[in-house]
């Protein structure tokens, strides 16, 4: 029997991040354009948090002590956590999340976005699965640890959370 190359394991260390801006229901009042992010900041060291798990609720059915019925209820979604490297260079992601938990301000404004995370093959040239989250803000900015006695690349992990995610493959 011979094997196609659908019959392998994905493999899951090419993957790269774009963004847009939430527009419609979630922005009313935005009049920018749809921004996607560039080159320089869609790669990640590592993801974590596509994750979706549905709750349940357990119904008796009374007189009858041996019976139990488990019913479905609402789906709950892990937050999405970026890690990369810090780099000097400036990214509209890393600004984006930077402005809604740090910046001093005196209007509070949700900017909500779609992020897609996109896992492709050997030579990044197909896309294999996406997996877009919608509604996503920022819920917190994480600098490593630094320290003298190592020479370790200083890391930055950006966790967002997310109303719901779809997957194409």
């Amino acid at each position: 029997m011979k094997l196609d190359k659908g019959d392998y394991p994905v493999l899951g260390f090419n993957f790269k991040v774009t963004s847009t801006i939430a527009m419609g229901v979630n922005n009313p009042t935005s009049n920018k354009k749809s921004s996607t992010l560039g080159p320089d900041e869609s790669f990640f060291q590592s993801i974590s948090g596509i994750s979706a798990s549905v709750g349940g609720s357990e119904i008796y059915n009374s007189g009858i002590n041996n019976r139990q019925f488990k019913l479905p209820t609402s789906t709950t979604y892990q937050d999405l956590k970026l890690t990369r490297g810090i780099v000097k260079k400036s990214s509209s992601l890393g600004d984006w999340c930077r402005n809604f938990l740090i910046k001093d301000s005196s209007t509070y404004q949700i900017e909500r976005r779609t992020l897609n995370v996109m896992l492709l093959d050997r030579s990044r040239k197909d896309i294999l699965s996406t997996w877009s989250f919608f509604n996503c803000y920022p819920r917190e900015i994480d600098i490593g640890a630094f320290n003298a006695d190592k020479s370790e690349i200083a890391i930055e992990s950006l966790t967002l959370t997310y109303s719901h995610f779809s997957q194409d493959i």
